[in-house]
């Protein structure tokens, strides 16, 4: 893969001025991607790269009776990198940011991920150019979200992009939705607002063949809500940002895809990059990518 690397001095510098790099491939989804990010920059980025993959198609896919092909990787890298020019160029008046492109060679979560190492933010489609239709997540979109070191915003296809104003944070108290509440809140502009929603999971557990244990703790859970959230709302007051709190009873699932359908973003914790090695979604959140169509940011924490 080939890719400019910048000095960890720098690249720490880009990541706190708010560097946004989008991944473009020609795809529906990567424009919708592309809209989002220019339509949400202001105000929050100082300079967006366009980053576009290309590789060597591989031999292996030509039956072994087929003469061997030849390709011009001159000519792949000539393409690719005219394409892509031609969509900065489109997008380049209409923010009032730096818009930048960059070339890499190798798969694309490979080239994304490696260019998201200098960033603040990631910023791609739910299915590339190669996605199943009936996927909402493709290949790139997954492998992104789930090993990414910056937050990462996964955009479908069939959202209508519009100015960030009513964000979702599933909170519960873990350093994963603590993560998450904060970026919503340094992401959140003047006059937006946060729903932070607690989801006390009643279903009843099984302790036996014919007998199950109902937990009785939401007033305690409720209480905990509450009391993590008053720093918060103290810092969201300051910077002009509403939280609303949603204590609900029922499973994470529904009631977190219920009140996604009137938000603008979605944004869950990523479970940290200590001793498995690489960032893993949870359980809801997977769900959540996988199945809930507005914007979803992912936020990692460091937990080294």
């Amino acid at each position: 893969m080939v890719m400019v690397q910048d000095a960890p001095g720098e690249r720490r510098a880009r990541q706190e001025a708010g560097h946004w790099v989008v991944g473009v491939d020609g795809s529906s989804c990567a424009e919708k991607a592309l809209q989002w990010a220019v339509v949400n920059a202001p105000g929050r980025a100082t300079g967006l790269e366009l980053v576009t993959a290309w590789q060597t198609p591989s031999v292996a896919a030509y039956p072994m009776s087929s003469p061997t092909p030849v390709f011009d990787d001159a000519e792949l890298r000539a393409t690719a990198a005219s394409d892509l020019s031609a969509v900065a160029d489109r997008f380049h008046d209409q923010v009032d940011i730096p818009v930048d492109s960059a070339l890499g060679h190798g798969g694309a979560a490979e080239v994304l991920l490696a260019a998201g190492e200098q960033a603040g933010m990631l910023v791609l489609g739910s299915r590339g150019r190669g996605g199943f239709a009936r996927l909402l997540l493709g290949s790139t979109s997954t492998q992104c979200a789930t090993h990414a070191t910056v937050p990462t915003v996964v955009v479908p296809g069939e959202v209508e992009v519009g100015r960030v104003q009513r964000i979702l944070v599933g909170f519960d108290g873990s350093p994963n939705s603590l993560a998450a509440m904060n970026w919503a809140l340094d992401f959140a502009g003047a006059g937006a607002t946060i729903v932070a929603v607690w989801v006390w999971d009643a279903t009843p557990l099984a302790v036996g063949s014919d007998a199950f244990f109902f937990p009785d703790a939401s007033d305690l859970a409720a209480e905990r809500f509450h009391h993590l959230l008053e720093p918060i709302d103290e810092r969201a007051t300051a910077a002009g940002v509403t939280i609303e709190r949603e204590f609900v009873r029922g499973t994470p699932r529904a009631a977190l895809s219920s009140h996604a359908e009137d938000v603008d973003l979605v944004v869950v914790g990523a479970r940290g990059h200590g001793a498995v090695g690489s960032a893993l979604l949870g359980s809801v959140s997977t769900w959540m990518l996988h199945h809930v169509h507005r914007p979803i940011a992912v936020i990692p924490i460091d937990d080294d």
